[in-house]
């Protein structure tokens, strides 16, 4: 085995695993419109479940292209990877707008207690 194999490995293993992979991303997704609508408190162990998921949703996002680029797949296997980057890209897109919100409404939170922290 060369050193160079195992990326190969690792993308062939990530494809083979993909139903895991999309139920981990919808439920990284999840726990972001769970914050956003107001289902789970905004407390500092939610910020790091939503540190976590945006972490891992990039990871995937980059190894699912990665297995694309390969050039390892084609015809309808190809396509699944396409069709679910594309998906994620659009639920990625979403998760920002919601984060953008969150991190608005912290921001403005912070803003408004500072004179208090302050006396």
């Amino acid at each position: 085995m060369k050193h160079t194999d195992r990326p190969f490995r690792l993308l062939g293993a990530f494809a083979a695993l993909l139903e895991d992979h999309r139920k981990d991303f919808d439920g990284f997704v999840r726990d972001v419109e769970n914050v956003r609508f107001g289902r789970t408190a905004l407390d500092g162990q939610q910020k790091n479940r939503l540190r976590y998921a945006l972490n891992n949703m990039g990871l995937l996002l980059i190894d699912i292209q990665d297995c694309i680029k390969s050039g390892m797949y084609e015809g309808d296997e190809l396509d699944v990877l396409v069709q679910t980057k594309n998906d994620w890209l659009d639920m990625k897109r979403r998760v920002d707008d919601y984060m953008a919100s969150i991190n608005q409404i912290e921001e403005l939170t912070e803003r408004v207690l500072q004179p208090l922290r302050v006396s």
